[in-house]
């Protein structure tokens, strides 16, 4: 028998982690199968385990690919643009992995809203980078009078990713109503920045204070 090529076991490790992601988005880690993941992979059980040692390796590796997907796709726009526009350009990254890899990225956003503790810090470890260009955005758009200096930047930009989540999280729930992919760049973008006040109007920053209560 011939040895296997590098592209062939590649091609058998593409179909693994495939199949796996459509398994873990629908059954989570504990409801999955290896035994259909194999099946759905057209490989024998016996086969993926020469490819990841266990359910949670397979599972964890599913989780890496989401992870960098986005990351890799999300490039920084030129410095010149303004934050809403650097923003913009990240959020339609997300959307366009979400478009082509679906089923990693419900896996990811899956594990991040659950927050089990054996999968959360491998979330935050592999969306770091992702997460470190947003707040290089905000960094800069805080040296120029764009974005408030009062929070850190990583912490903004904790809650920037944070509302793309959830928009993913309506879109699949609803499905697809709203909002529809094409909808979230622009919308996550304008919730963040602009929150809910009226178009031209800025929120106060801290309550009234004197009559009605207020402290003093």
């Amino acid at each position: 028998m011939g040895r296997v090529t590098a592209e062939a076991r590649a091609g058998v490790r593409r179909r693994l982690l495939e199949a796996a992601a459509e398994h873990f988005a629908r059954d989570g880690l504990d409801g999955a199968s290896v035994d259909a993941i194999a099946i759905a992979a057209g490989v024998a059980k016996g086969t993926l385990y020469n490819y990841f040692a266990s359910k949670e390796e397979l599972f964890a590796q599913v989780l890496e690919r989401g992870c960098r997907l986005a990351a890799e796709r999300s490039a920084t726009p030129p410095g010149e643009r303004s934050v809403r526009e650097h923003l913009l350009s990240l959020a339609a990254a997300d959307v366009a992995v979400l478009q082509e890899e679906e089923r990693f990225m419900q896996v990811v956003v899956r594990e991040a809203m659950s927050f089990r503790p054996e999968t959360y810090p491998l979330i935050v470890d592999h969306l770091a980078p992702y997460v470190a260009k947003v707040e290089e955005v905000l960094e800069r758009g805080a040296a120029r009078g764009e974005i408030r200096r009062d929070r850190p930047p990583a912490q903004l930009a904790l809650l920037f990713v944070g509302t793309l989540v959830l928009l993913f999280v309506q879109h699949w729930g609803s499905g697809g109503a709203w909002p529809t992919l094409e909808e979230i760049p622009e919308l996550a973008v304008s919730i963040f920045l602009d929150g809910a006040h009226p178009p031209g109007r800025r929120s106060r920053s801290a309550p009234a204070r004197g009559r009605g209560g207020g402290s003093r």
